[in-house]
């Protein structure tokens, strides 16, 4: 690119800050480039028909509608310099229906190059000069106006409907970037925020328009469209998708965990009711065995002081029976003792009667010995019969448990023999 050619580039990048008229598209040789051309059309037609001749390749015909008449066609440039494109009105009728000739003839001129390389470096550092959130939306603004900017020479004489669409995003961002939004001075993408609740998070900015009297998010596309287009939009900030997912799956996890709790909690509580119904029903088994344990004892006690009062009971007729015995190997020796028994054994109720008995008896006085004259002995009173022995023993009964056993009776004396009368 010649020197002359450089100053006049630099000069049209510093075009963008103030309302230009120049500026034309480059084009790539042997490559078919869409370009946009407009016709000036005076009077006060509102649909009318271009005829359009391009350098090199054959007229085509289109129809263009107020308020700009602009339209798009194709070239595709062979080994030239530049392609001069020129247009003109013409009438025409499709399907019985006539389209006026724009009142209007015009030309213009492409310059024809190898490659793009000086006007992208060229966009590159006039967006590096913006701030990012207006280099942002002249790029989306310029986009969705379908200006190939990186091939659109600021620095050219020629005049191009382009112009005023690249003065209106660079006029309108200034506009956008200005009015305040919802998340302030922070970075819309991520900043930190807290949400009504009082969680604390990470939020994100988005846009809004307001369709049926609610307002809806809108995307960045969306928002700078209306705002090229002047009408109304609003901001808001929500929580991003990141921290959101993050926050509910630290929610899920403290909810399962609290459920863990409770469900730990409650089997707690299970097992220790069961645990207290287990001791109880121990308590219980262990109470009815202890009373049958004493009850067992106290039986087996029962039992044993039975079986003790029935030893002394058959240990004191084993004694009455060893008496009996004797009796009958020897009446004589032991009748006495029996007899003296016996009378021991008679009820108290018949002792004062024998008391009287021997208070009748007179009384007998004693006299001087004399020479003693051989007498015959008295007849000794005879012993009782081992029959009348036996009859006239005691009867044994069965002592009762509290009674102690009865202790053998001592042998007693024979009663002396009573003297005799004078």
């Amino acid at each position: 690119m010649k020197a002359g050619h450089w100053v006049a580039f630099a000069c049209g990048w510093l075009a963008l800050a103030v309302p230009a008229q120049a500026g034309q598209y480059q084009l790539l040789a042997g490559q078919p480039n869409s370009v946009l051309v407009a016709a000036r059309v005076q009077n006060a037609e509102q649909v009318c028909n271009l005829e359009i001749s391009i350098q090199g390749q054959a007229s085509v015909e289109r129809e263009v509608q107020a308020p700009f008449f602009e339209a798009r066609i194709d070239i595709t440039p062979q080994d030239v310099e530049s392609v001069t494109v020129t247009w003109r009105g013409r009438f025409k009728r499709v399907n019985d229906v006539a389209i006026n000739a724009c009142p209007t003839q015009g030309r213009t001129q492409f310059a024809v190059v190898e490659d793009n390389a000086a006007l992208r470096a060229g966009w590159r550092n006039t967006f590096m000069a913006m701030d990012p959130a207006k280099a942002q939306c002249v790029r989306t603004a310029l986009q969705l106006d379908r200006v190939r900017y990186e091939w659109f020479d600021m620095a050219d004489r020629e005049a191009s409907p382009e112009d005023r669409k690249i003065q209106r995003a660079m006029s309108r961002c200034d506009d956008f970037v200005a009015q305040k939004k919802a998340w302030g001075e922070q970075n819309a993408q991520n900043f930190p925020c807290t949400l009504p609740g009082g969680l604390k998070t990470r939020c994100e900015g988005f846009f809004t328009a307001t369709e049926k009297g609610k307002a809806v998010p809108i995307t960045t596309e969306a928002v700078i469209r209306r705002q090229l287009d002047q009408q109304p939009w609003g901001t808001g900030v929500r929580e991003t998708s990141a921290a959101k997912a993050g926050r509910q799956k630290q929610e899920r996890a403290r909810q399962a965990q609290l459920l863990a709790e409770e469900a730990a909690k409650v089997k707690a509580e299970e097992e220790a009711r069961l645990r207290e119904v287990q001791l109880a029903l121990e308590a219980k088994a262990a109470q009815a065995r202890e009373r049958k344990e004493k009850a067992e004892a106290e039986r087996a006690k029962r039992l044993k002081e039975i079986e003790r009062k029935e030893e002394e009971r058959l240990a004191k007729r084993s004694w009455l029976l060893k008496q009996l015995e004797k009796l009958k190997s020897d009446p004589k020796a032991d009748g006495k003792a029996e007899e003296g028994k016996a009378k021991d054994d008679k009820p108290a109720a018949d002792k004062p009667k024998e008391d009287k008995a021997e208070q009748a008896k007179p009384e007998v006085k004693l006299e001087a010995p004399k020479p003693e004259v051989p007498k015959p002995e008295a007849p000794k009173p005879e012993a009782a019969k081992p029959e009348a022995a036996k009859s006239e023993a005691p009867k044994v009964e069965p002592a009762k448990p509290e009674a102690a056993a009865p202790k053998e009776p001592p042998a007693k004396e024979p009663a002396a023999q009573a003297p005799k009368a004078k």
